[in-house]
């Protein structure tokens, strides 16, 4: 008489290793005694045929290729995006240079070439700049 530990293993053994007349002929007699052990190797061969049926898991075909060539693409995507993007929007960029422009022209005291780009500098004195201590200020007012 087979223990149920004794059978689990013989069963186990069997996946690998074709049993012998005897050991089936013992195995058989031994399962048709306890049920539940029948259940049990039962869900070990199912979970064993499962186990070997899946091929393991990969990327496919050139994976790593395909990764290189996305990789090296990406710039030119940017690139065209960037592009696109300006070529879209260039008629509003120019109208907001002219705009600025012409406040600029409209605002300048002296008309030249320097006032309407803003290059040219202009000289303050002392008593047109106004400046602002926080520390002086807060002292003053204690």
């Amino acid at each position: 008489m087979m223990t149920p530990q004794q059978i689990e293993d013989l069963f186990i053994r069997s996946l690998d290793v074709p049993m012998n007349a005897s050991e089936k002929e013992s195995f058989l007699a031994a399962l048709q005694e306890n049920g539940k052990l029948s259940k049990v190797l039962s869900d070990h061969k199912t979970i064993r045929q499962m186990t070997r049926a899946t091929t393991p898991a990969t990327f496919g075909y050139y994976f790593a290729s395909k990764l290189i060539t996305r990789i090296e693409n990406t710039g030119v995507v940017i690139d065209r995006q960037i592009f696109s993007f300006f070529k879209k929007y260039q008629l509003a960029a120019a109208g907001v240079i002219v705009a600025l422009l012409i406040l600029n022209t409209v605002f300048a005291d002296q008309l030249s070439v320097g006032s309407i780009f803003g290059l040219e500098s202009t000289t303050t004195t002392s008593d047109e700049i106004v400046s602002f201590d926080f520390y002086e200020s807060l002292n003053n007012d204690l």
